[in-house]
């Protein structure tokens, strides 16, 4: 019998392991063979939120502190100056785990979990694993959320494709979003340093984006050489219905802790992982594992990200719109520079888009 077991070591998971008492029974499972691999991200981060949590930037994985957004569409081009740092990813999650490393059980996956009266089942490849609480952080797999009954329907999903490529061409200080006609999604480039990057093209609809992605860069003159090849899946409709239940809490990409208009995922996930393990130690004082005592977590990352959440929606929405009626570049020429900061990295929509958002649902033009 364990106190608390995670499930899912990534980000998510592994700020949720580092931030739990010393004194708690714990263990992360996690299907992987290797921590931080396979690789599944463009691996952006802010960096002002990265120095909340991690005090500096002096670390061997992070690759590239960038301090200019270049936003294209055809002949259009918006910049924002924003700094965010290019991380290696796999190294980053080894970095987390270090501390709490012997607490990590790998090639282990979880195939279902079982609420109890007086604990919780995690039935896993290998053996039965008790726990009083579980704490699920699996990323973009939401077969558990659903037989746990936590999300209704099934989330829109974004198939990215992409990985390391060699590259010529390229500022090493801007980050590339490039937009297309029709194209529900976007190609990026978050280059490590002016000889690499990390590019890919996540779509909305696609049923082939490695050949799009092929075409795309073709299209930009992107002189690039692919080193290392990835491929992943994101949620962009925003939080699940329910992060928690008796025994339960929901962290991460699991619970949907993603910016819809971007991708963005890491910042979410350390600080949801983070209050979603203070919660813990909470309930393991208590000896409280209620539903209605693990509500306080679905309370306390609404205070702290809710705002994020529902910009990323809107956000997302405008943008699928102005795609769809093929009036990007005016979308593209209307946002200030400090209505988009405000808007990605506060939460704080302006009024006049929250406005049109509204007026946009009522008409039933946002399906």
């Amino acid at each position: 019998m364990y106190d608390i077991v995670i499930i899912g070591a990534g980000p998510a998971g592994l700020m949720a392991a580092r931030t739990l008492n010393k004194n708690i029974n714990f263990i992360c499972i996690d299907s992987k063979k290797t921590i931080g691999l396979p690789l599944r991200c463009g691996e952006g981060v802010r960096e002002k939120e990265f120095l909340q949590f991690f005090k500096h930037k002096n670390h061997k994985f992070v690759k590239n502190t960038v301090t200019t957004h270049k936003i294209i569409y055809n002949n259009l081009e918006r910049k924002v100056k924003v700094n965010f740092l290019e991380l290696d990813r796999p190294k980053f999650e080894q970095f987390l785990a270090k501390p709490i490393r012997k607490r990590i059980k790998l090639n282990t996956t979880c195939r279902d979990i079982k609420i109890k009266k007086e604990h919780a089942e995690i039935i896993t490849n290998k053996r039965i694993i008790k726990s009083k609480l579980v704490i699920l952080a699996n990323g973009a797999n939401y077969h558990l959320q659903k037989k746990l009954k936590l999300i209704k329907k099934d989330p829109n999903l974004i198939i990215g494709y992409g990985g390391i490529y060699k590259i010529q061409n390229i500022n090493k200080n801007n980050f590339y979003y490039f937009f297309e006609k029709n194209k529900y999604g976007y190609l990026w480039i978050f280059p490590k340093n002016k000889n690499q990057a990390n590019i890919g093209y996540g779509p909305l609809k696609d049923k082939n984006p490695k050949t799009t992605l092929k075409k795309l860069l073709k299209k930009y003159n992107i002189k690039s050489k692919q080193i290392k090849e990835y491929a992943g899946i994101v949620s962009v409709s925003g939080p699940i219905q329910k992060t928690y239940e008796n025994r339960i809490l929901v962290c991460g990409t699991a619970a949907g802790f993603v910016y819809a208009g971007t991708g963005e995922g890491i910042h979410f996930a350390l600080l949801s992982g983070k209050i979603a393990a203070e919660t813990a130690n909470k309930a393991i004082e208590k000896n409280n594992f209620s539903s209605k005592f693990l509500k306080n977590y679905e309370t306390k990352w609404k205070k702290a990200i809710g705002n994020s959440m529902k910009s990323g929606i809107i956000f997302r929405d405008l943008l699928y719109l102005a795609i769809r009626k093929n009036v990007v570049k005016k979308l593209f020429k209307i946002p200030k520079e400090k209505d988009l900061k405000l808007m990605v990295l506060e939460g704080k929509t302006p009024l006049k888009a929250r406005i049109f958002w509204h007026l946009m649902k009522i008409l039933h033009l946002l399906h």
